[in-house]
């Protein structure tokens, strides 16, 4: 399971000012494609992210509780660019997208840490994208 946890104090803004629901697994959050409506914080349960139809691709990637989820496309007001499914029953809580942003812009240490938490999911799908294509193509790469 991917280590994307939210810092404490970012999970607990998010709660404030989220609707909170809970989701039977195989409930899908969102496609690949669809519009960056908002942020989905894991209560609890687990969430798989997935490149649909193109796991060849980009490995299935499953977060856990205190993780968020749709944080690229709701920063960058721009599409989902994976998708989301409830791998097993979860409880969450959403916050749109503006609410979101308003939410960051009245306090910056909370802004600082959703771009670290930004930043590590980055590093995170470019570590898994350089493994699943180095396990797919049978390369070894020593790092020292």
């Amino acid at each position: 399971m991917a280590d994307l946890t939210a810092p404490p104090e970012l999970q607990s803004a998010i709660k404030a000012l989220a609707s909170l629901s809970r989701k039977a697994k195989g409930s899908i959050l969102f496609r690949r494609g669809d519009p960056g409506i908002g942020v989905f914080l894991i209560l609890e349960g687990e969430v798989s992210l997935t490149l649909e139809g193109r796991a060849s691709v980009y490995p299935q990637r499953k977060l856990g509780k205190g993780a968020i989820v749709g944080l690229p496309a709701t920063l960058s007001n721009g599409a989902y660019s994976l998708g989301a499914e409830v791998s097993e029953d979860a409880e969450l809580a959403f916050l749109s997208r503006q609410d979101f942003v308003e939410m960051l812009a009245k306090d910056p240490n909370l802004c600082l840490e959703a771009m670290n938490l930004l930043g590590h999911e980055i590093a995170s799908i470019r570590s898994a994208l350089v493994s699943h294509r180095e396990n797919k193509s049978g390369s070894v790469r020593m790092r020292g």
